[in-house]
């Protein structure tokens, strides 16, 4: 194959990116995290791993903004942060939206989304002042004002949906069928999401286990031959 066939080959492949709800977890030290690993760069070494990563509004809002633009300097060009929307969004003030403007003017070159818990005409307009241009904004359960992220699999074929995925707990399998069942099960969700060509699946679940499932992903899309 010449270099031009493999430029060719791998523009067809899928891109998935893959992401943990927040990188600072205390389980993962000793395991994913070295115990010599000094904390300020577990996210360097968390987004040499993983592709993106989700955030509570008071995982971006609570640091300062010199923590933030250290969080652009600690990550790769391709890195992306998902991040939920405070409520405080709807009854805030003109300072209140002033910081929550600046915030997200630090993390521009890094932002993947906005994630929205209530997505009304006034929260979408609002956000249509103080997002930066070009940041997709995506609801969490939240109607139909804005592309939904998707709560599992099953939502992949209804392209009104985000290109997100935002999975939840998942129960423990308990048998070695119950387990193979759940890899056709992620075999068969990521075939089907792999039709978007461009996609992000985020984790939600007890640390470890959020760990171990984006293990079994990342395992998946390299056994698949997908970026």
């Amino acid at each position: 194959m010449t270099s031009l066939d493999t430029v060719l080959a791998s523009s067809h492949q899928p891109t998935i990116a893959l992401g943990a709800w927040g990188w600072q977890h205390p389980e993962w030290s000793g395991g994913f995290y070295a115990d010599d690993l000094p904390e300020d760069w577990r996210l360097t070494f968390y987004s040499n791993e993983f592709d993106a990563v989700g955030l509570f509004a008071a995982g971006w809002m609570n640091p300062s903004l010199d923590e933030l633009a250290q969080w652009i300097e600690d990550t790769h060009e391709g890195f992306r942060f998902h991040l939920v929307m405070p409520s405080m969004v709807l009854k805030g003030d003109e300072d209140v939206f002033s910081g929550i403007a600046e915030r997200l003017r630090v993390l521009q070159p890094r932002l993947g989304s906005l994630l929205l818990s209530v997505a009304s005409e006034t929260c979408l307009s609002i956000l249509s002042l103080i997002a930066p241009a070009g940041v997709p904004l995506y609801g969490l359960h939240a109607g139909r004002l804005a592309p939904q992220a998707m709560p599992d699999f099953h939502a992949v074929m209804d392209r009104t949906t985000a290109p997100l995925i935002v999975l939840g707990v998942e129960a423990d399998a308990v048998t070695e069928a119950g387990r193979r069942s759940q890899q056709r099960a992620l075999r068969a969700g990521m075939d089907a999401l792999a039709l978007r060509r461009r996609a992000t699946i985020l984790v939600q679940d007890e640390p470890k286990k959020m760990l171990a499932r984006l293990e079994a992903m990342r395992s998946m899309r390299a056994l698949l031959g997908w970026q």
